[in-house]
C-alpha cells in the first residue's frame, strides 16, 4: 500500500468530522488557558464637517441690530421728554400773559411796583438802581398800560439795567469819536458822565421795546445723538504673530559665547606670576 493510502486510512480511523468538511473552529490550535479575543467596541467619530457650526457674523449682526433698536427707542423717549419740557415752558409763559390780561388797572399797578422792587433787590449798584427803580414805579402808577409792559414774562429790571449799560457804552463811544479820541493800549483813561435823565429814558425805552436785544433767549434745540455701533476690528494674525516674535526676541536671554578653540596665553602664565 502506498504512502497516500496509509494517510487516507489514518484519516478515516481518527473520525475527525471537521477535517472532512473543512469547518475548523477558531479555538482549534490555540493553547489551553489562552484568553478569548474580545470584540472591539465601535467608536463613533464625527467629522468636523458634519459637526454643527455657528455663524459668528450672523450673531454679531443680530446683536448690533438689537443695540441700534434700543438706541433709537431711547432717543425717541428723550425727544418726547424734550418736547414736553418746551411745551410746558411755553404754556407757563402764556398762562402769565393770560393772568396779566385778566388783571384790573389797580392790580397791575400794585403788582408792577412789587415786581420792580423784587428785581431791583437782586442788583448791587444801589446808587443807580434805586433811582431808576423809583422812576419806573412812578411810571407804573401814572400809566397802567406801561405797568402791563413791565409785567411781561420776559421783561425784568435786571435786563433793564443791561439795556442801560449797553446804551451807555454806545453813548461813550460816540462821545470819544466826536472828541477825536482813539481808545487803546497806552492811551490816557477817559471818563464820562451820563445824565440821569438819559438813564431814565433808556429804562423806559427798554420796557417799551418788545424786541429788545436783552430779552432774546437762545431757543434750546434738540440735538439727536448718533448711534455708534461696534467699531472694534479683529486684529490680523500676522500682526499678532509679529508682536509675539518681537516680545520673544526681547525676553530671550543672550547665548554664551562659543569657544573659538584657541588657548589663552593666560593659561601659560608663570607659577610665580599666578602666586603673586
Amino acid at each position: 500500500m502506498g504512502a497516500y493510502s496509509e494517510i487516507d486510512l489514518e484519516r478515516q480511523i481518527s473520525g475527525n468530522p471537521f477535517e472532512e468538511s473543512g469547518n475548523i473552529p477558531e479555538c482549534v490550535g490555540t493553547e489551553p488557558g489562552a484568553a478569548e479575543p474580545q470584540p472591539q467596541e465601535e467608536t463613533s467619530h464625527v467629522s468636523p464637517e458634519s459637526a454643527p457650526q455657528t455663524n459668528p457674523s450672523a450673531d454679531d449682526t443680530a446683536n448690533e441690530d438689537e443695540k441700534k433698536k434700543a438706541h433709537e427707542e431711547a432717543e425717541a423717549k428723550r425727544k418726547a421728554d424734550f418736547d414736553a419740557r418746551q411745551a410746558a415752558k411755553k404754556a407757563a409763559e402764556q398762562e402769565q400773559l393770560d393772568r396779566l390780561a385778566a388783571m384790573s388797572d389797580d392790580e397791575v399797578m400794585a403788582a408792577s411796583m412789587k415786581r420792580v422792587s423784587t428785581d431791583t433787590e437782586k442788583l448791587t449798584r444801589r446808587n443807580m438802581k434805586e433811582c431808576v427803580a423809583e422812576y419806573i414805579q412812578t411810571m407804573c402808577i401814572e400809566d397802567p398800560a406801561f405797568a402791563r409792559k413791565t409785567m411781561h414774562p420776559r421783561k425784568s429790571m435786571i435786563r433793564c439795567f443791561q439795556y442801560i449799560s449797553r446804551k451807555a457804552w454806545d453813548y461813550i463811544q460816540d462821545e470819544l469819536k466826536a472828541n477825536g479820541i482813539q481808545p487803546g493800549p497806552g492811551q490816557q483813561g477817559y471818563g464820562s458822565d451820563i445824565p440821569d435823565d438819559l438813564c431814565y429814558q433808556w429804562a423806559v425805552d427798554y420796557f417799551n421795546d418788545p424786541d429788545a436785544k436783552e430779552d432774546h433767549e437762545e431757543e434750546e434745540k434738540f440735538v439727536p445723538k448718533p448711534y455708534r455701533g461696534s467699531t472694534s476690528k479683529p486684529k490680523s494674525k500676522s500682526k499678532d504673530k509679529t508682536k509675539k516674535e518681537t516680545v520673544a526676541k526681547k525676553t530671550e536671554p543672550p547665548k554664551p559665547a562659543e569657544s573659538s578653540g584657541q588657548i589663552s596665553m593666560m593659561d601659560f602664565a608663570m607659577p610665580e606670576e599666578k602666586a603673586g
